[in-house]
């Protein structure tokens, strides 16, 4: 039994060594991005949020916390998570060209480069849209499906726990770098 505590430790002692490598790498994406949603959300533009089948969950916590808070209290902040459209081909598609409007912002959560959301990236950039993408995955197999003006939140690990982890991480340091810029935070 020992052993086996012992490589649970090690173990987790590498994958917390990675996620700080991760948090670190991701920082300044993560800066950009909540200064891309603030400037929106300022501006009376809404943020639509949505993710690629097992990342809608993470779209929605996304979309609780901006309209409820994390950790600060705050006024809600107009952001709505999309649920795919029941047999559609084109994912969030129809709830875009519904909802999004020209300097709105799209955040949309993928757990392998653009899988699943590059329909929506699509339906967005057609409306104007500035796009946030928080993706695992390859930058260089991103970028060609965003513009100058979207932003890149690209969490660079090959273990898929560890991204999910690592997307939630990037969630919570999006929405409170959000509140610490709107709130005038300091601490």
């Amino acid at each position: 039994m020992s052993d086996i505590l012992d490589g649970l430790r090690r173990r987790l002692d590498r994958d917390l060594a990675e996620m700080g490598r991760l948090v670190d790498d991701t920082a300044p994406q993560a800066l950009e991005a909540a200064g891309v949603i603030l400037t929106a959300v300022l501006n009376g533009q809404r943020v639509l949020s949505c993710g690629a089948r097992e990342r809608s969950d993470l779209a929605h916590y996304f979309a609780r916390l901006m309209t409820g808070q994390l950790e600060h209290p705050r006024p809600g902040l107009p952001v709505m998570a999309l649920s795919e459209y029941p047999g559609g081909k084109e994912p969030f598609v129809r709830a875009i060209r519904a909802l999004g409007a020209q300097h709105d912002v799209l955040f949309a959560v993928s757990c392998n480069a653009v899988d699943g959301v590059l329909p929506a990236l699509r339906a967005a950039h057609e409306r104007d849209m500035q796009v946030v993408l928080l993706s695992a995955g390859s930058e260089d197999v991103i970028a060609p499906h965003l513009e100058s003006q979207d932003r890149l939140i690209c969490i660079a690990t090959e273990h898929r726990g560890l991204a999910y982890e690592a997307q939630v991480r990037c969630l919570h340091i999006l929405v409170d770098l959000v509140d610490r810029q709107l709130l005038g935070l300091t601490d």
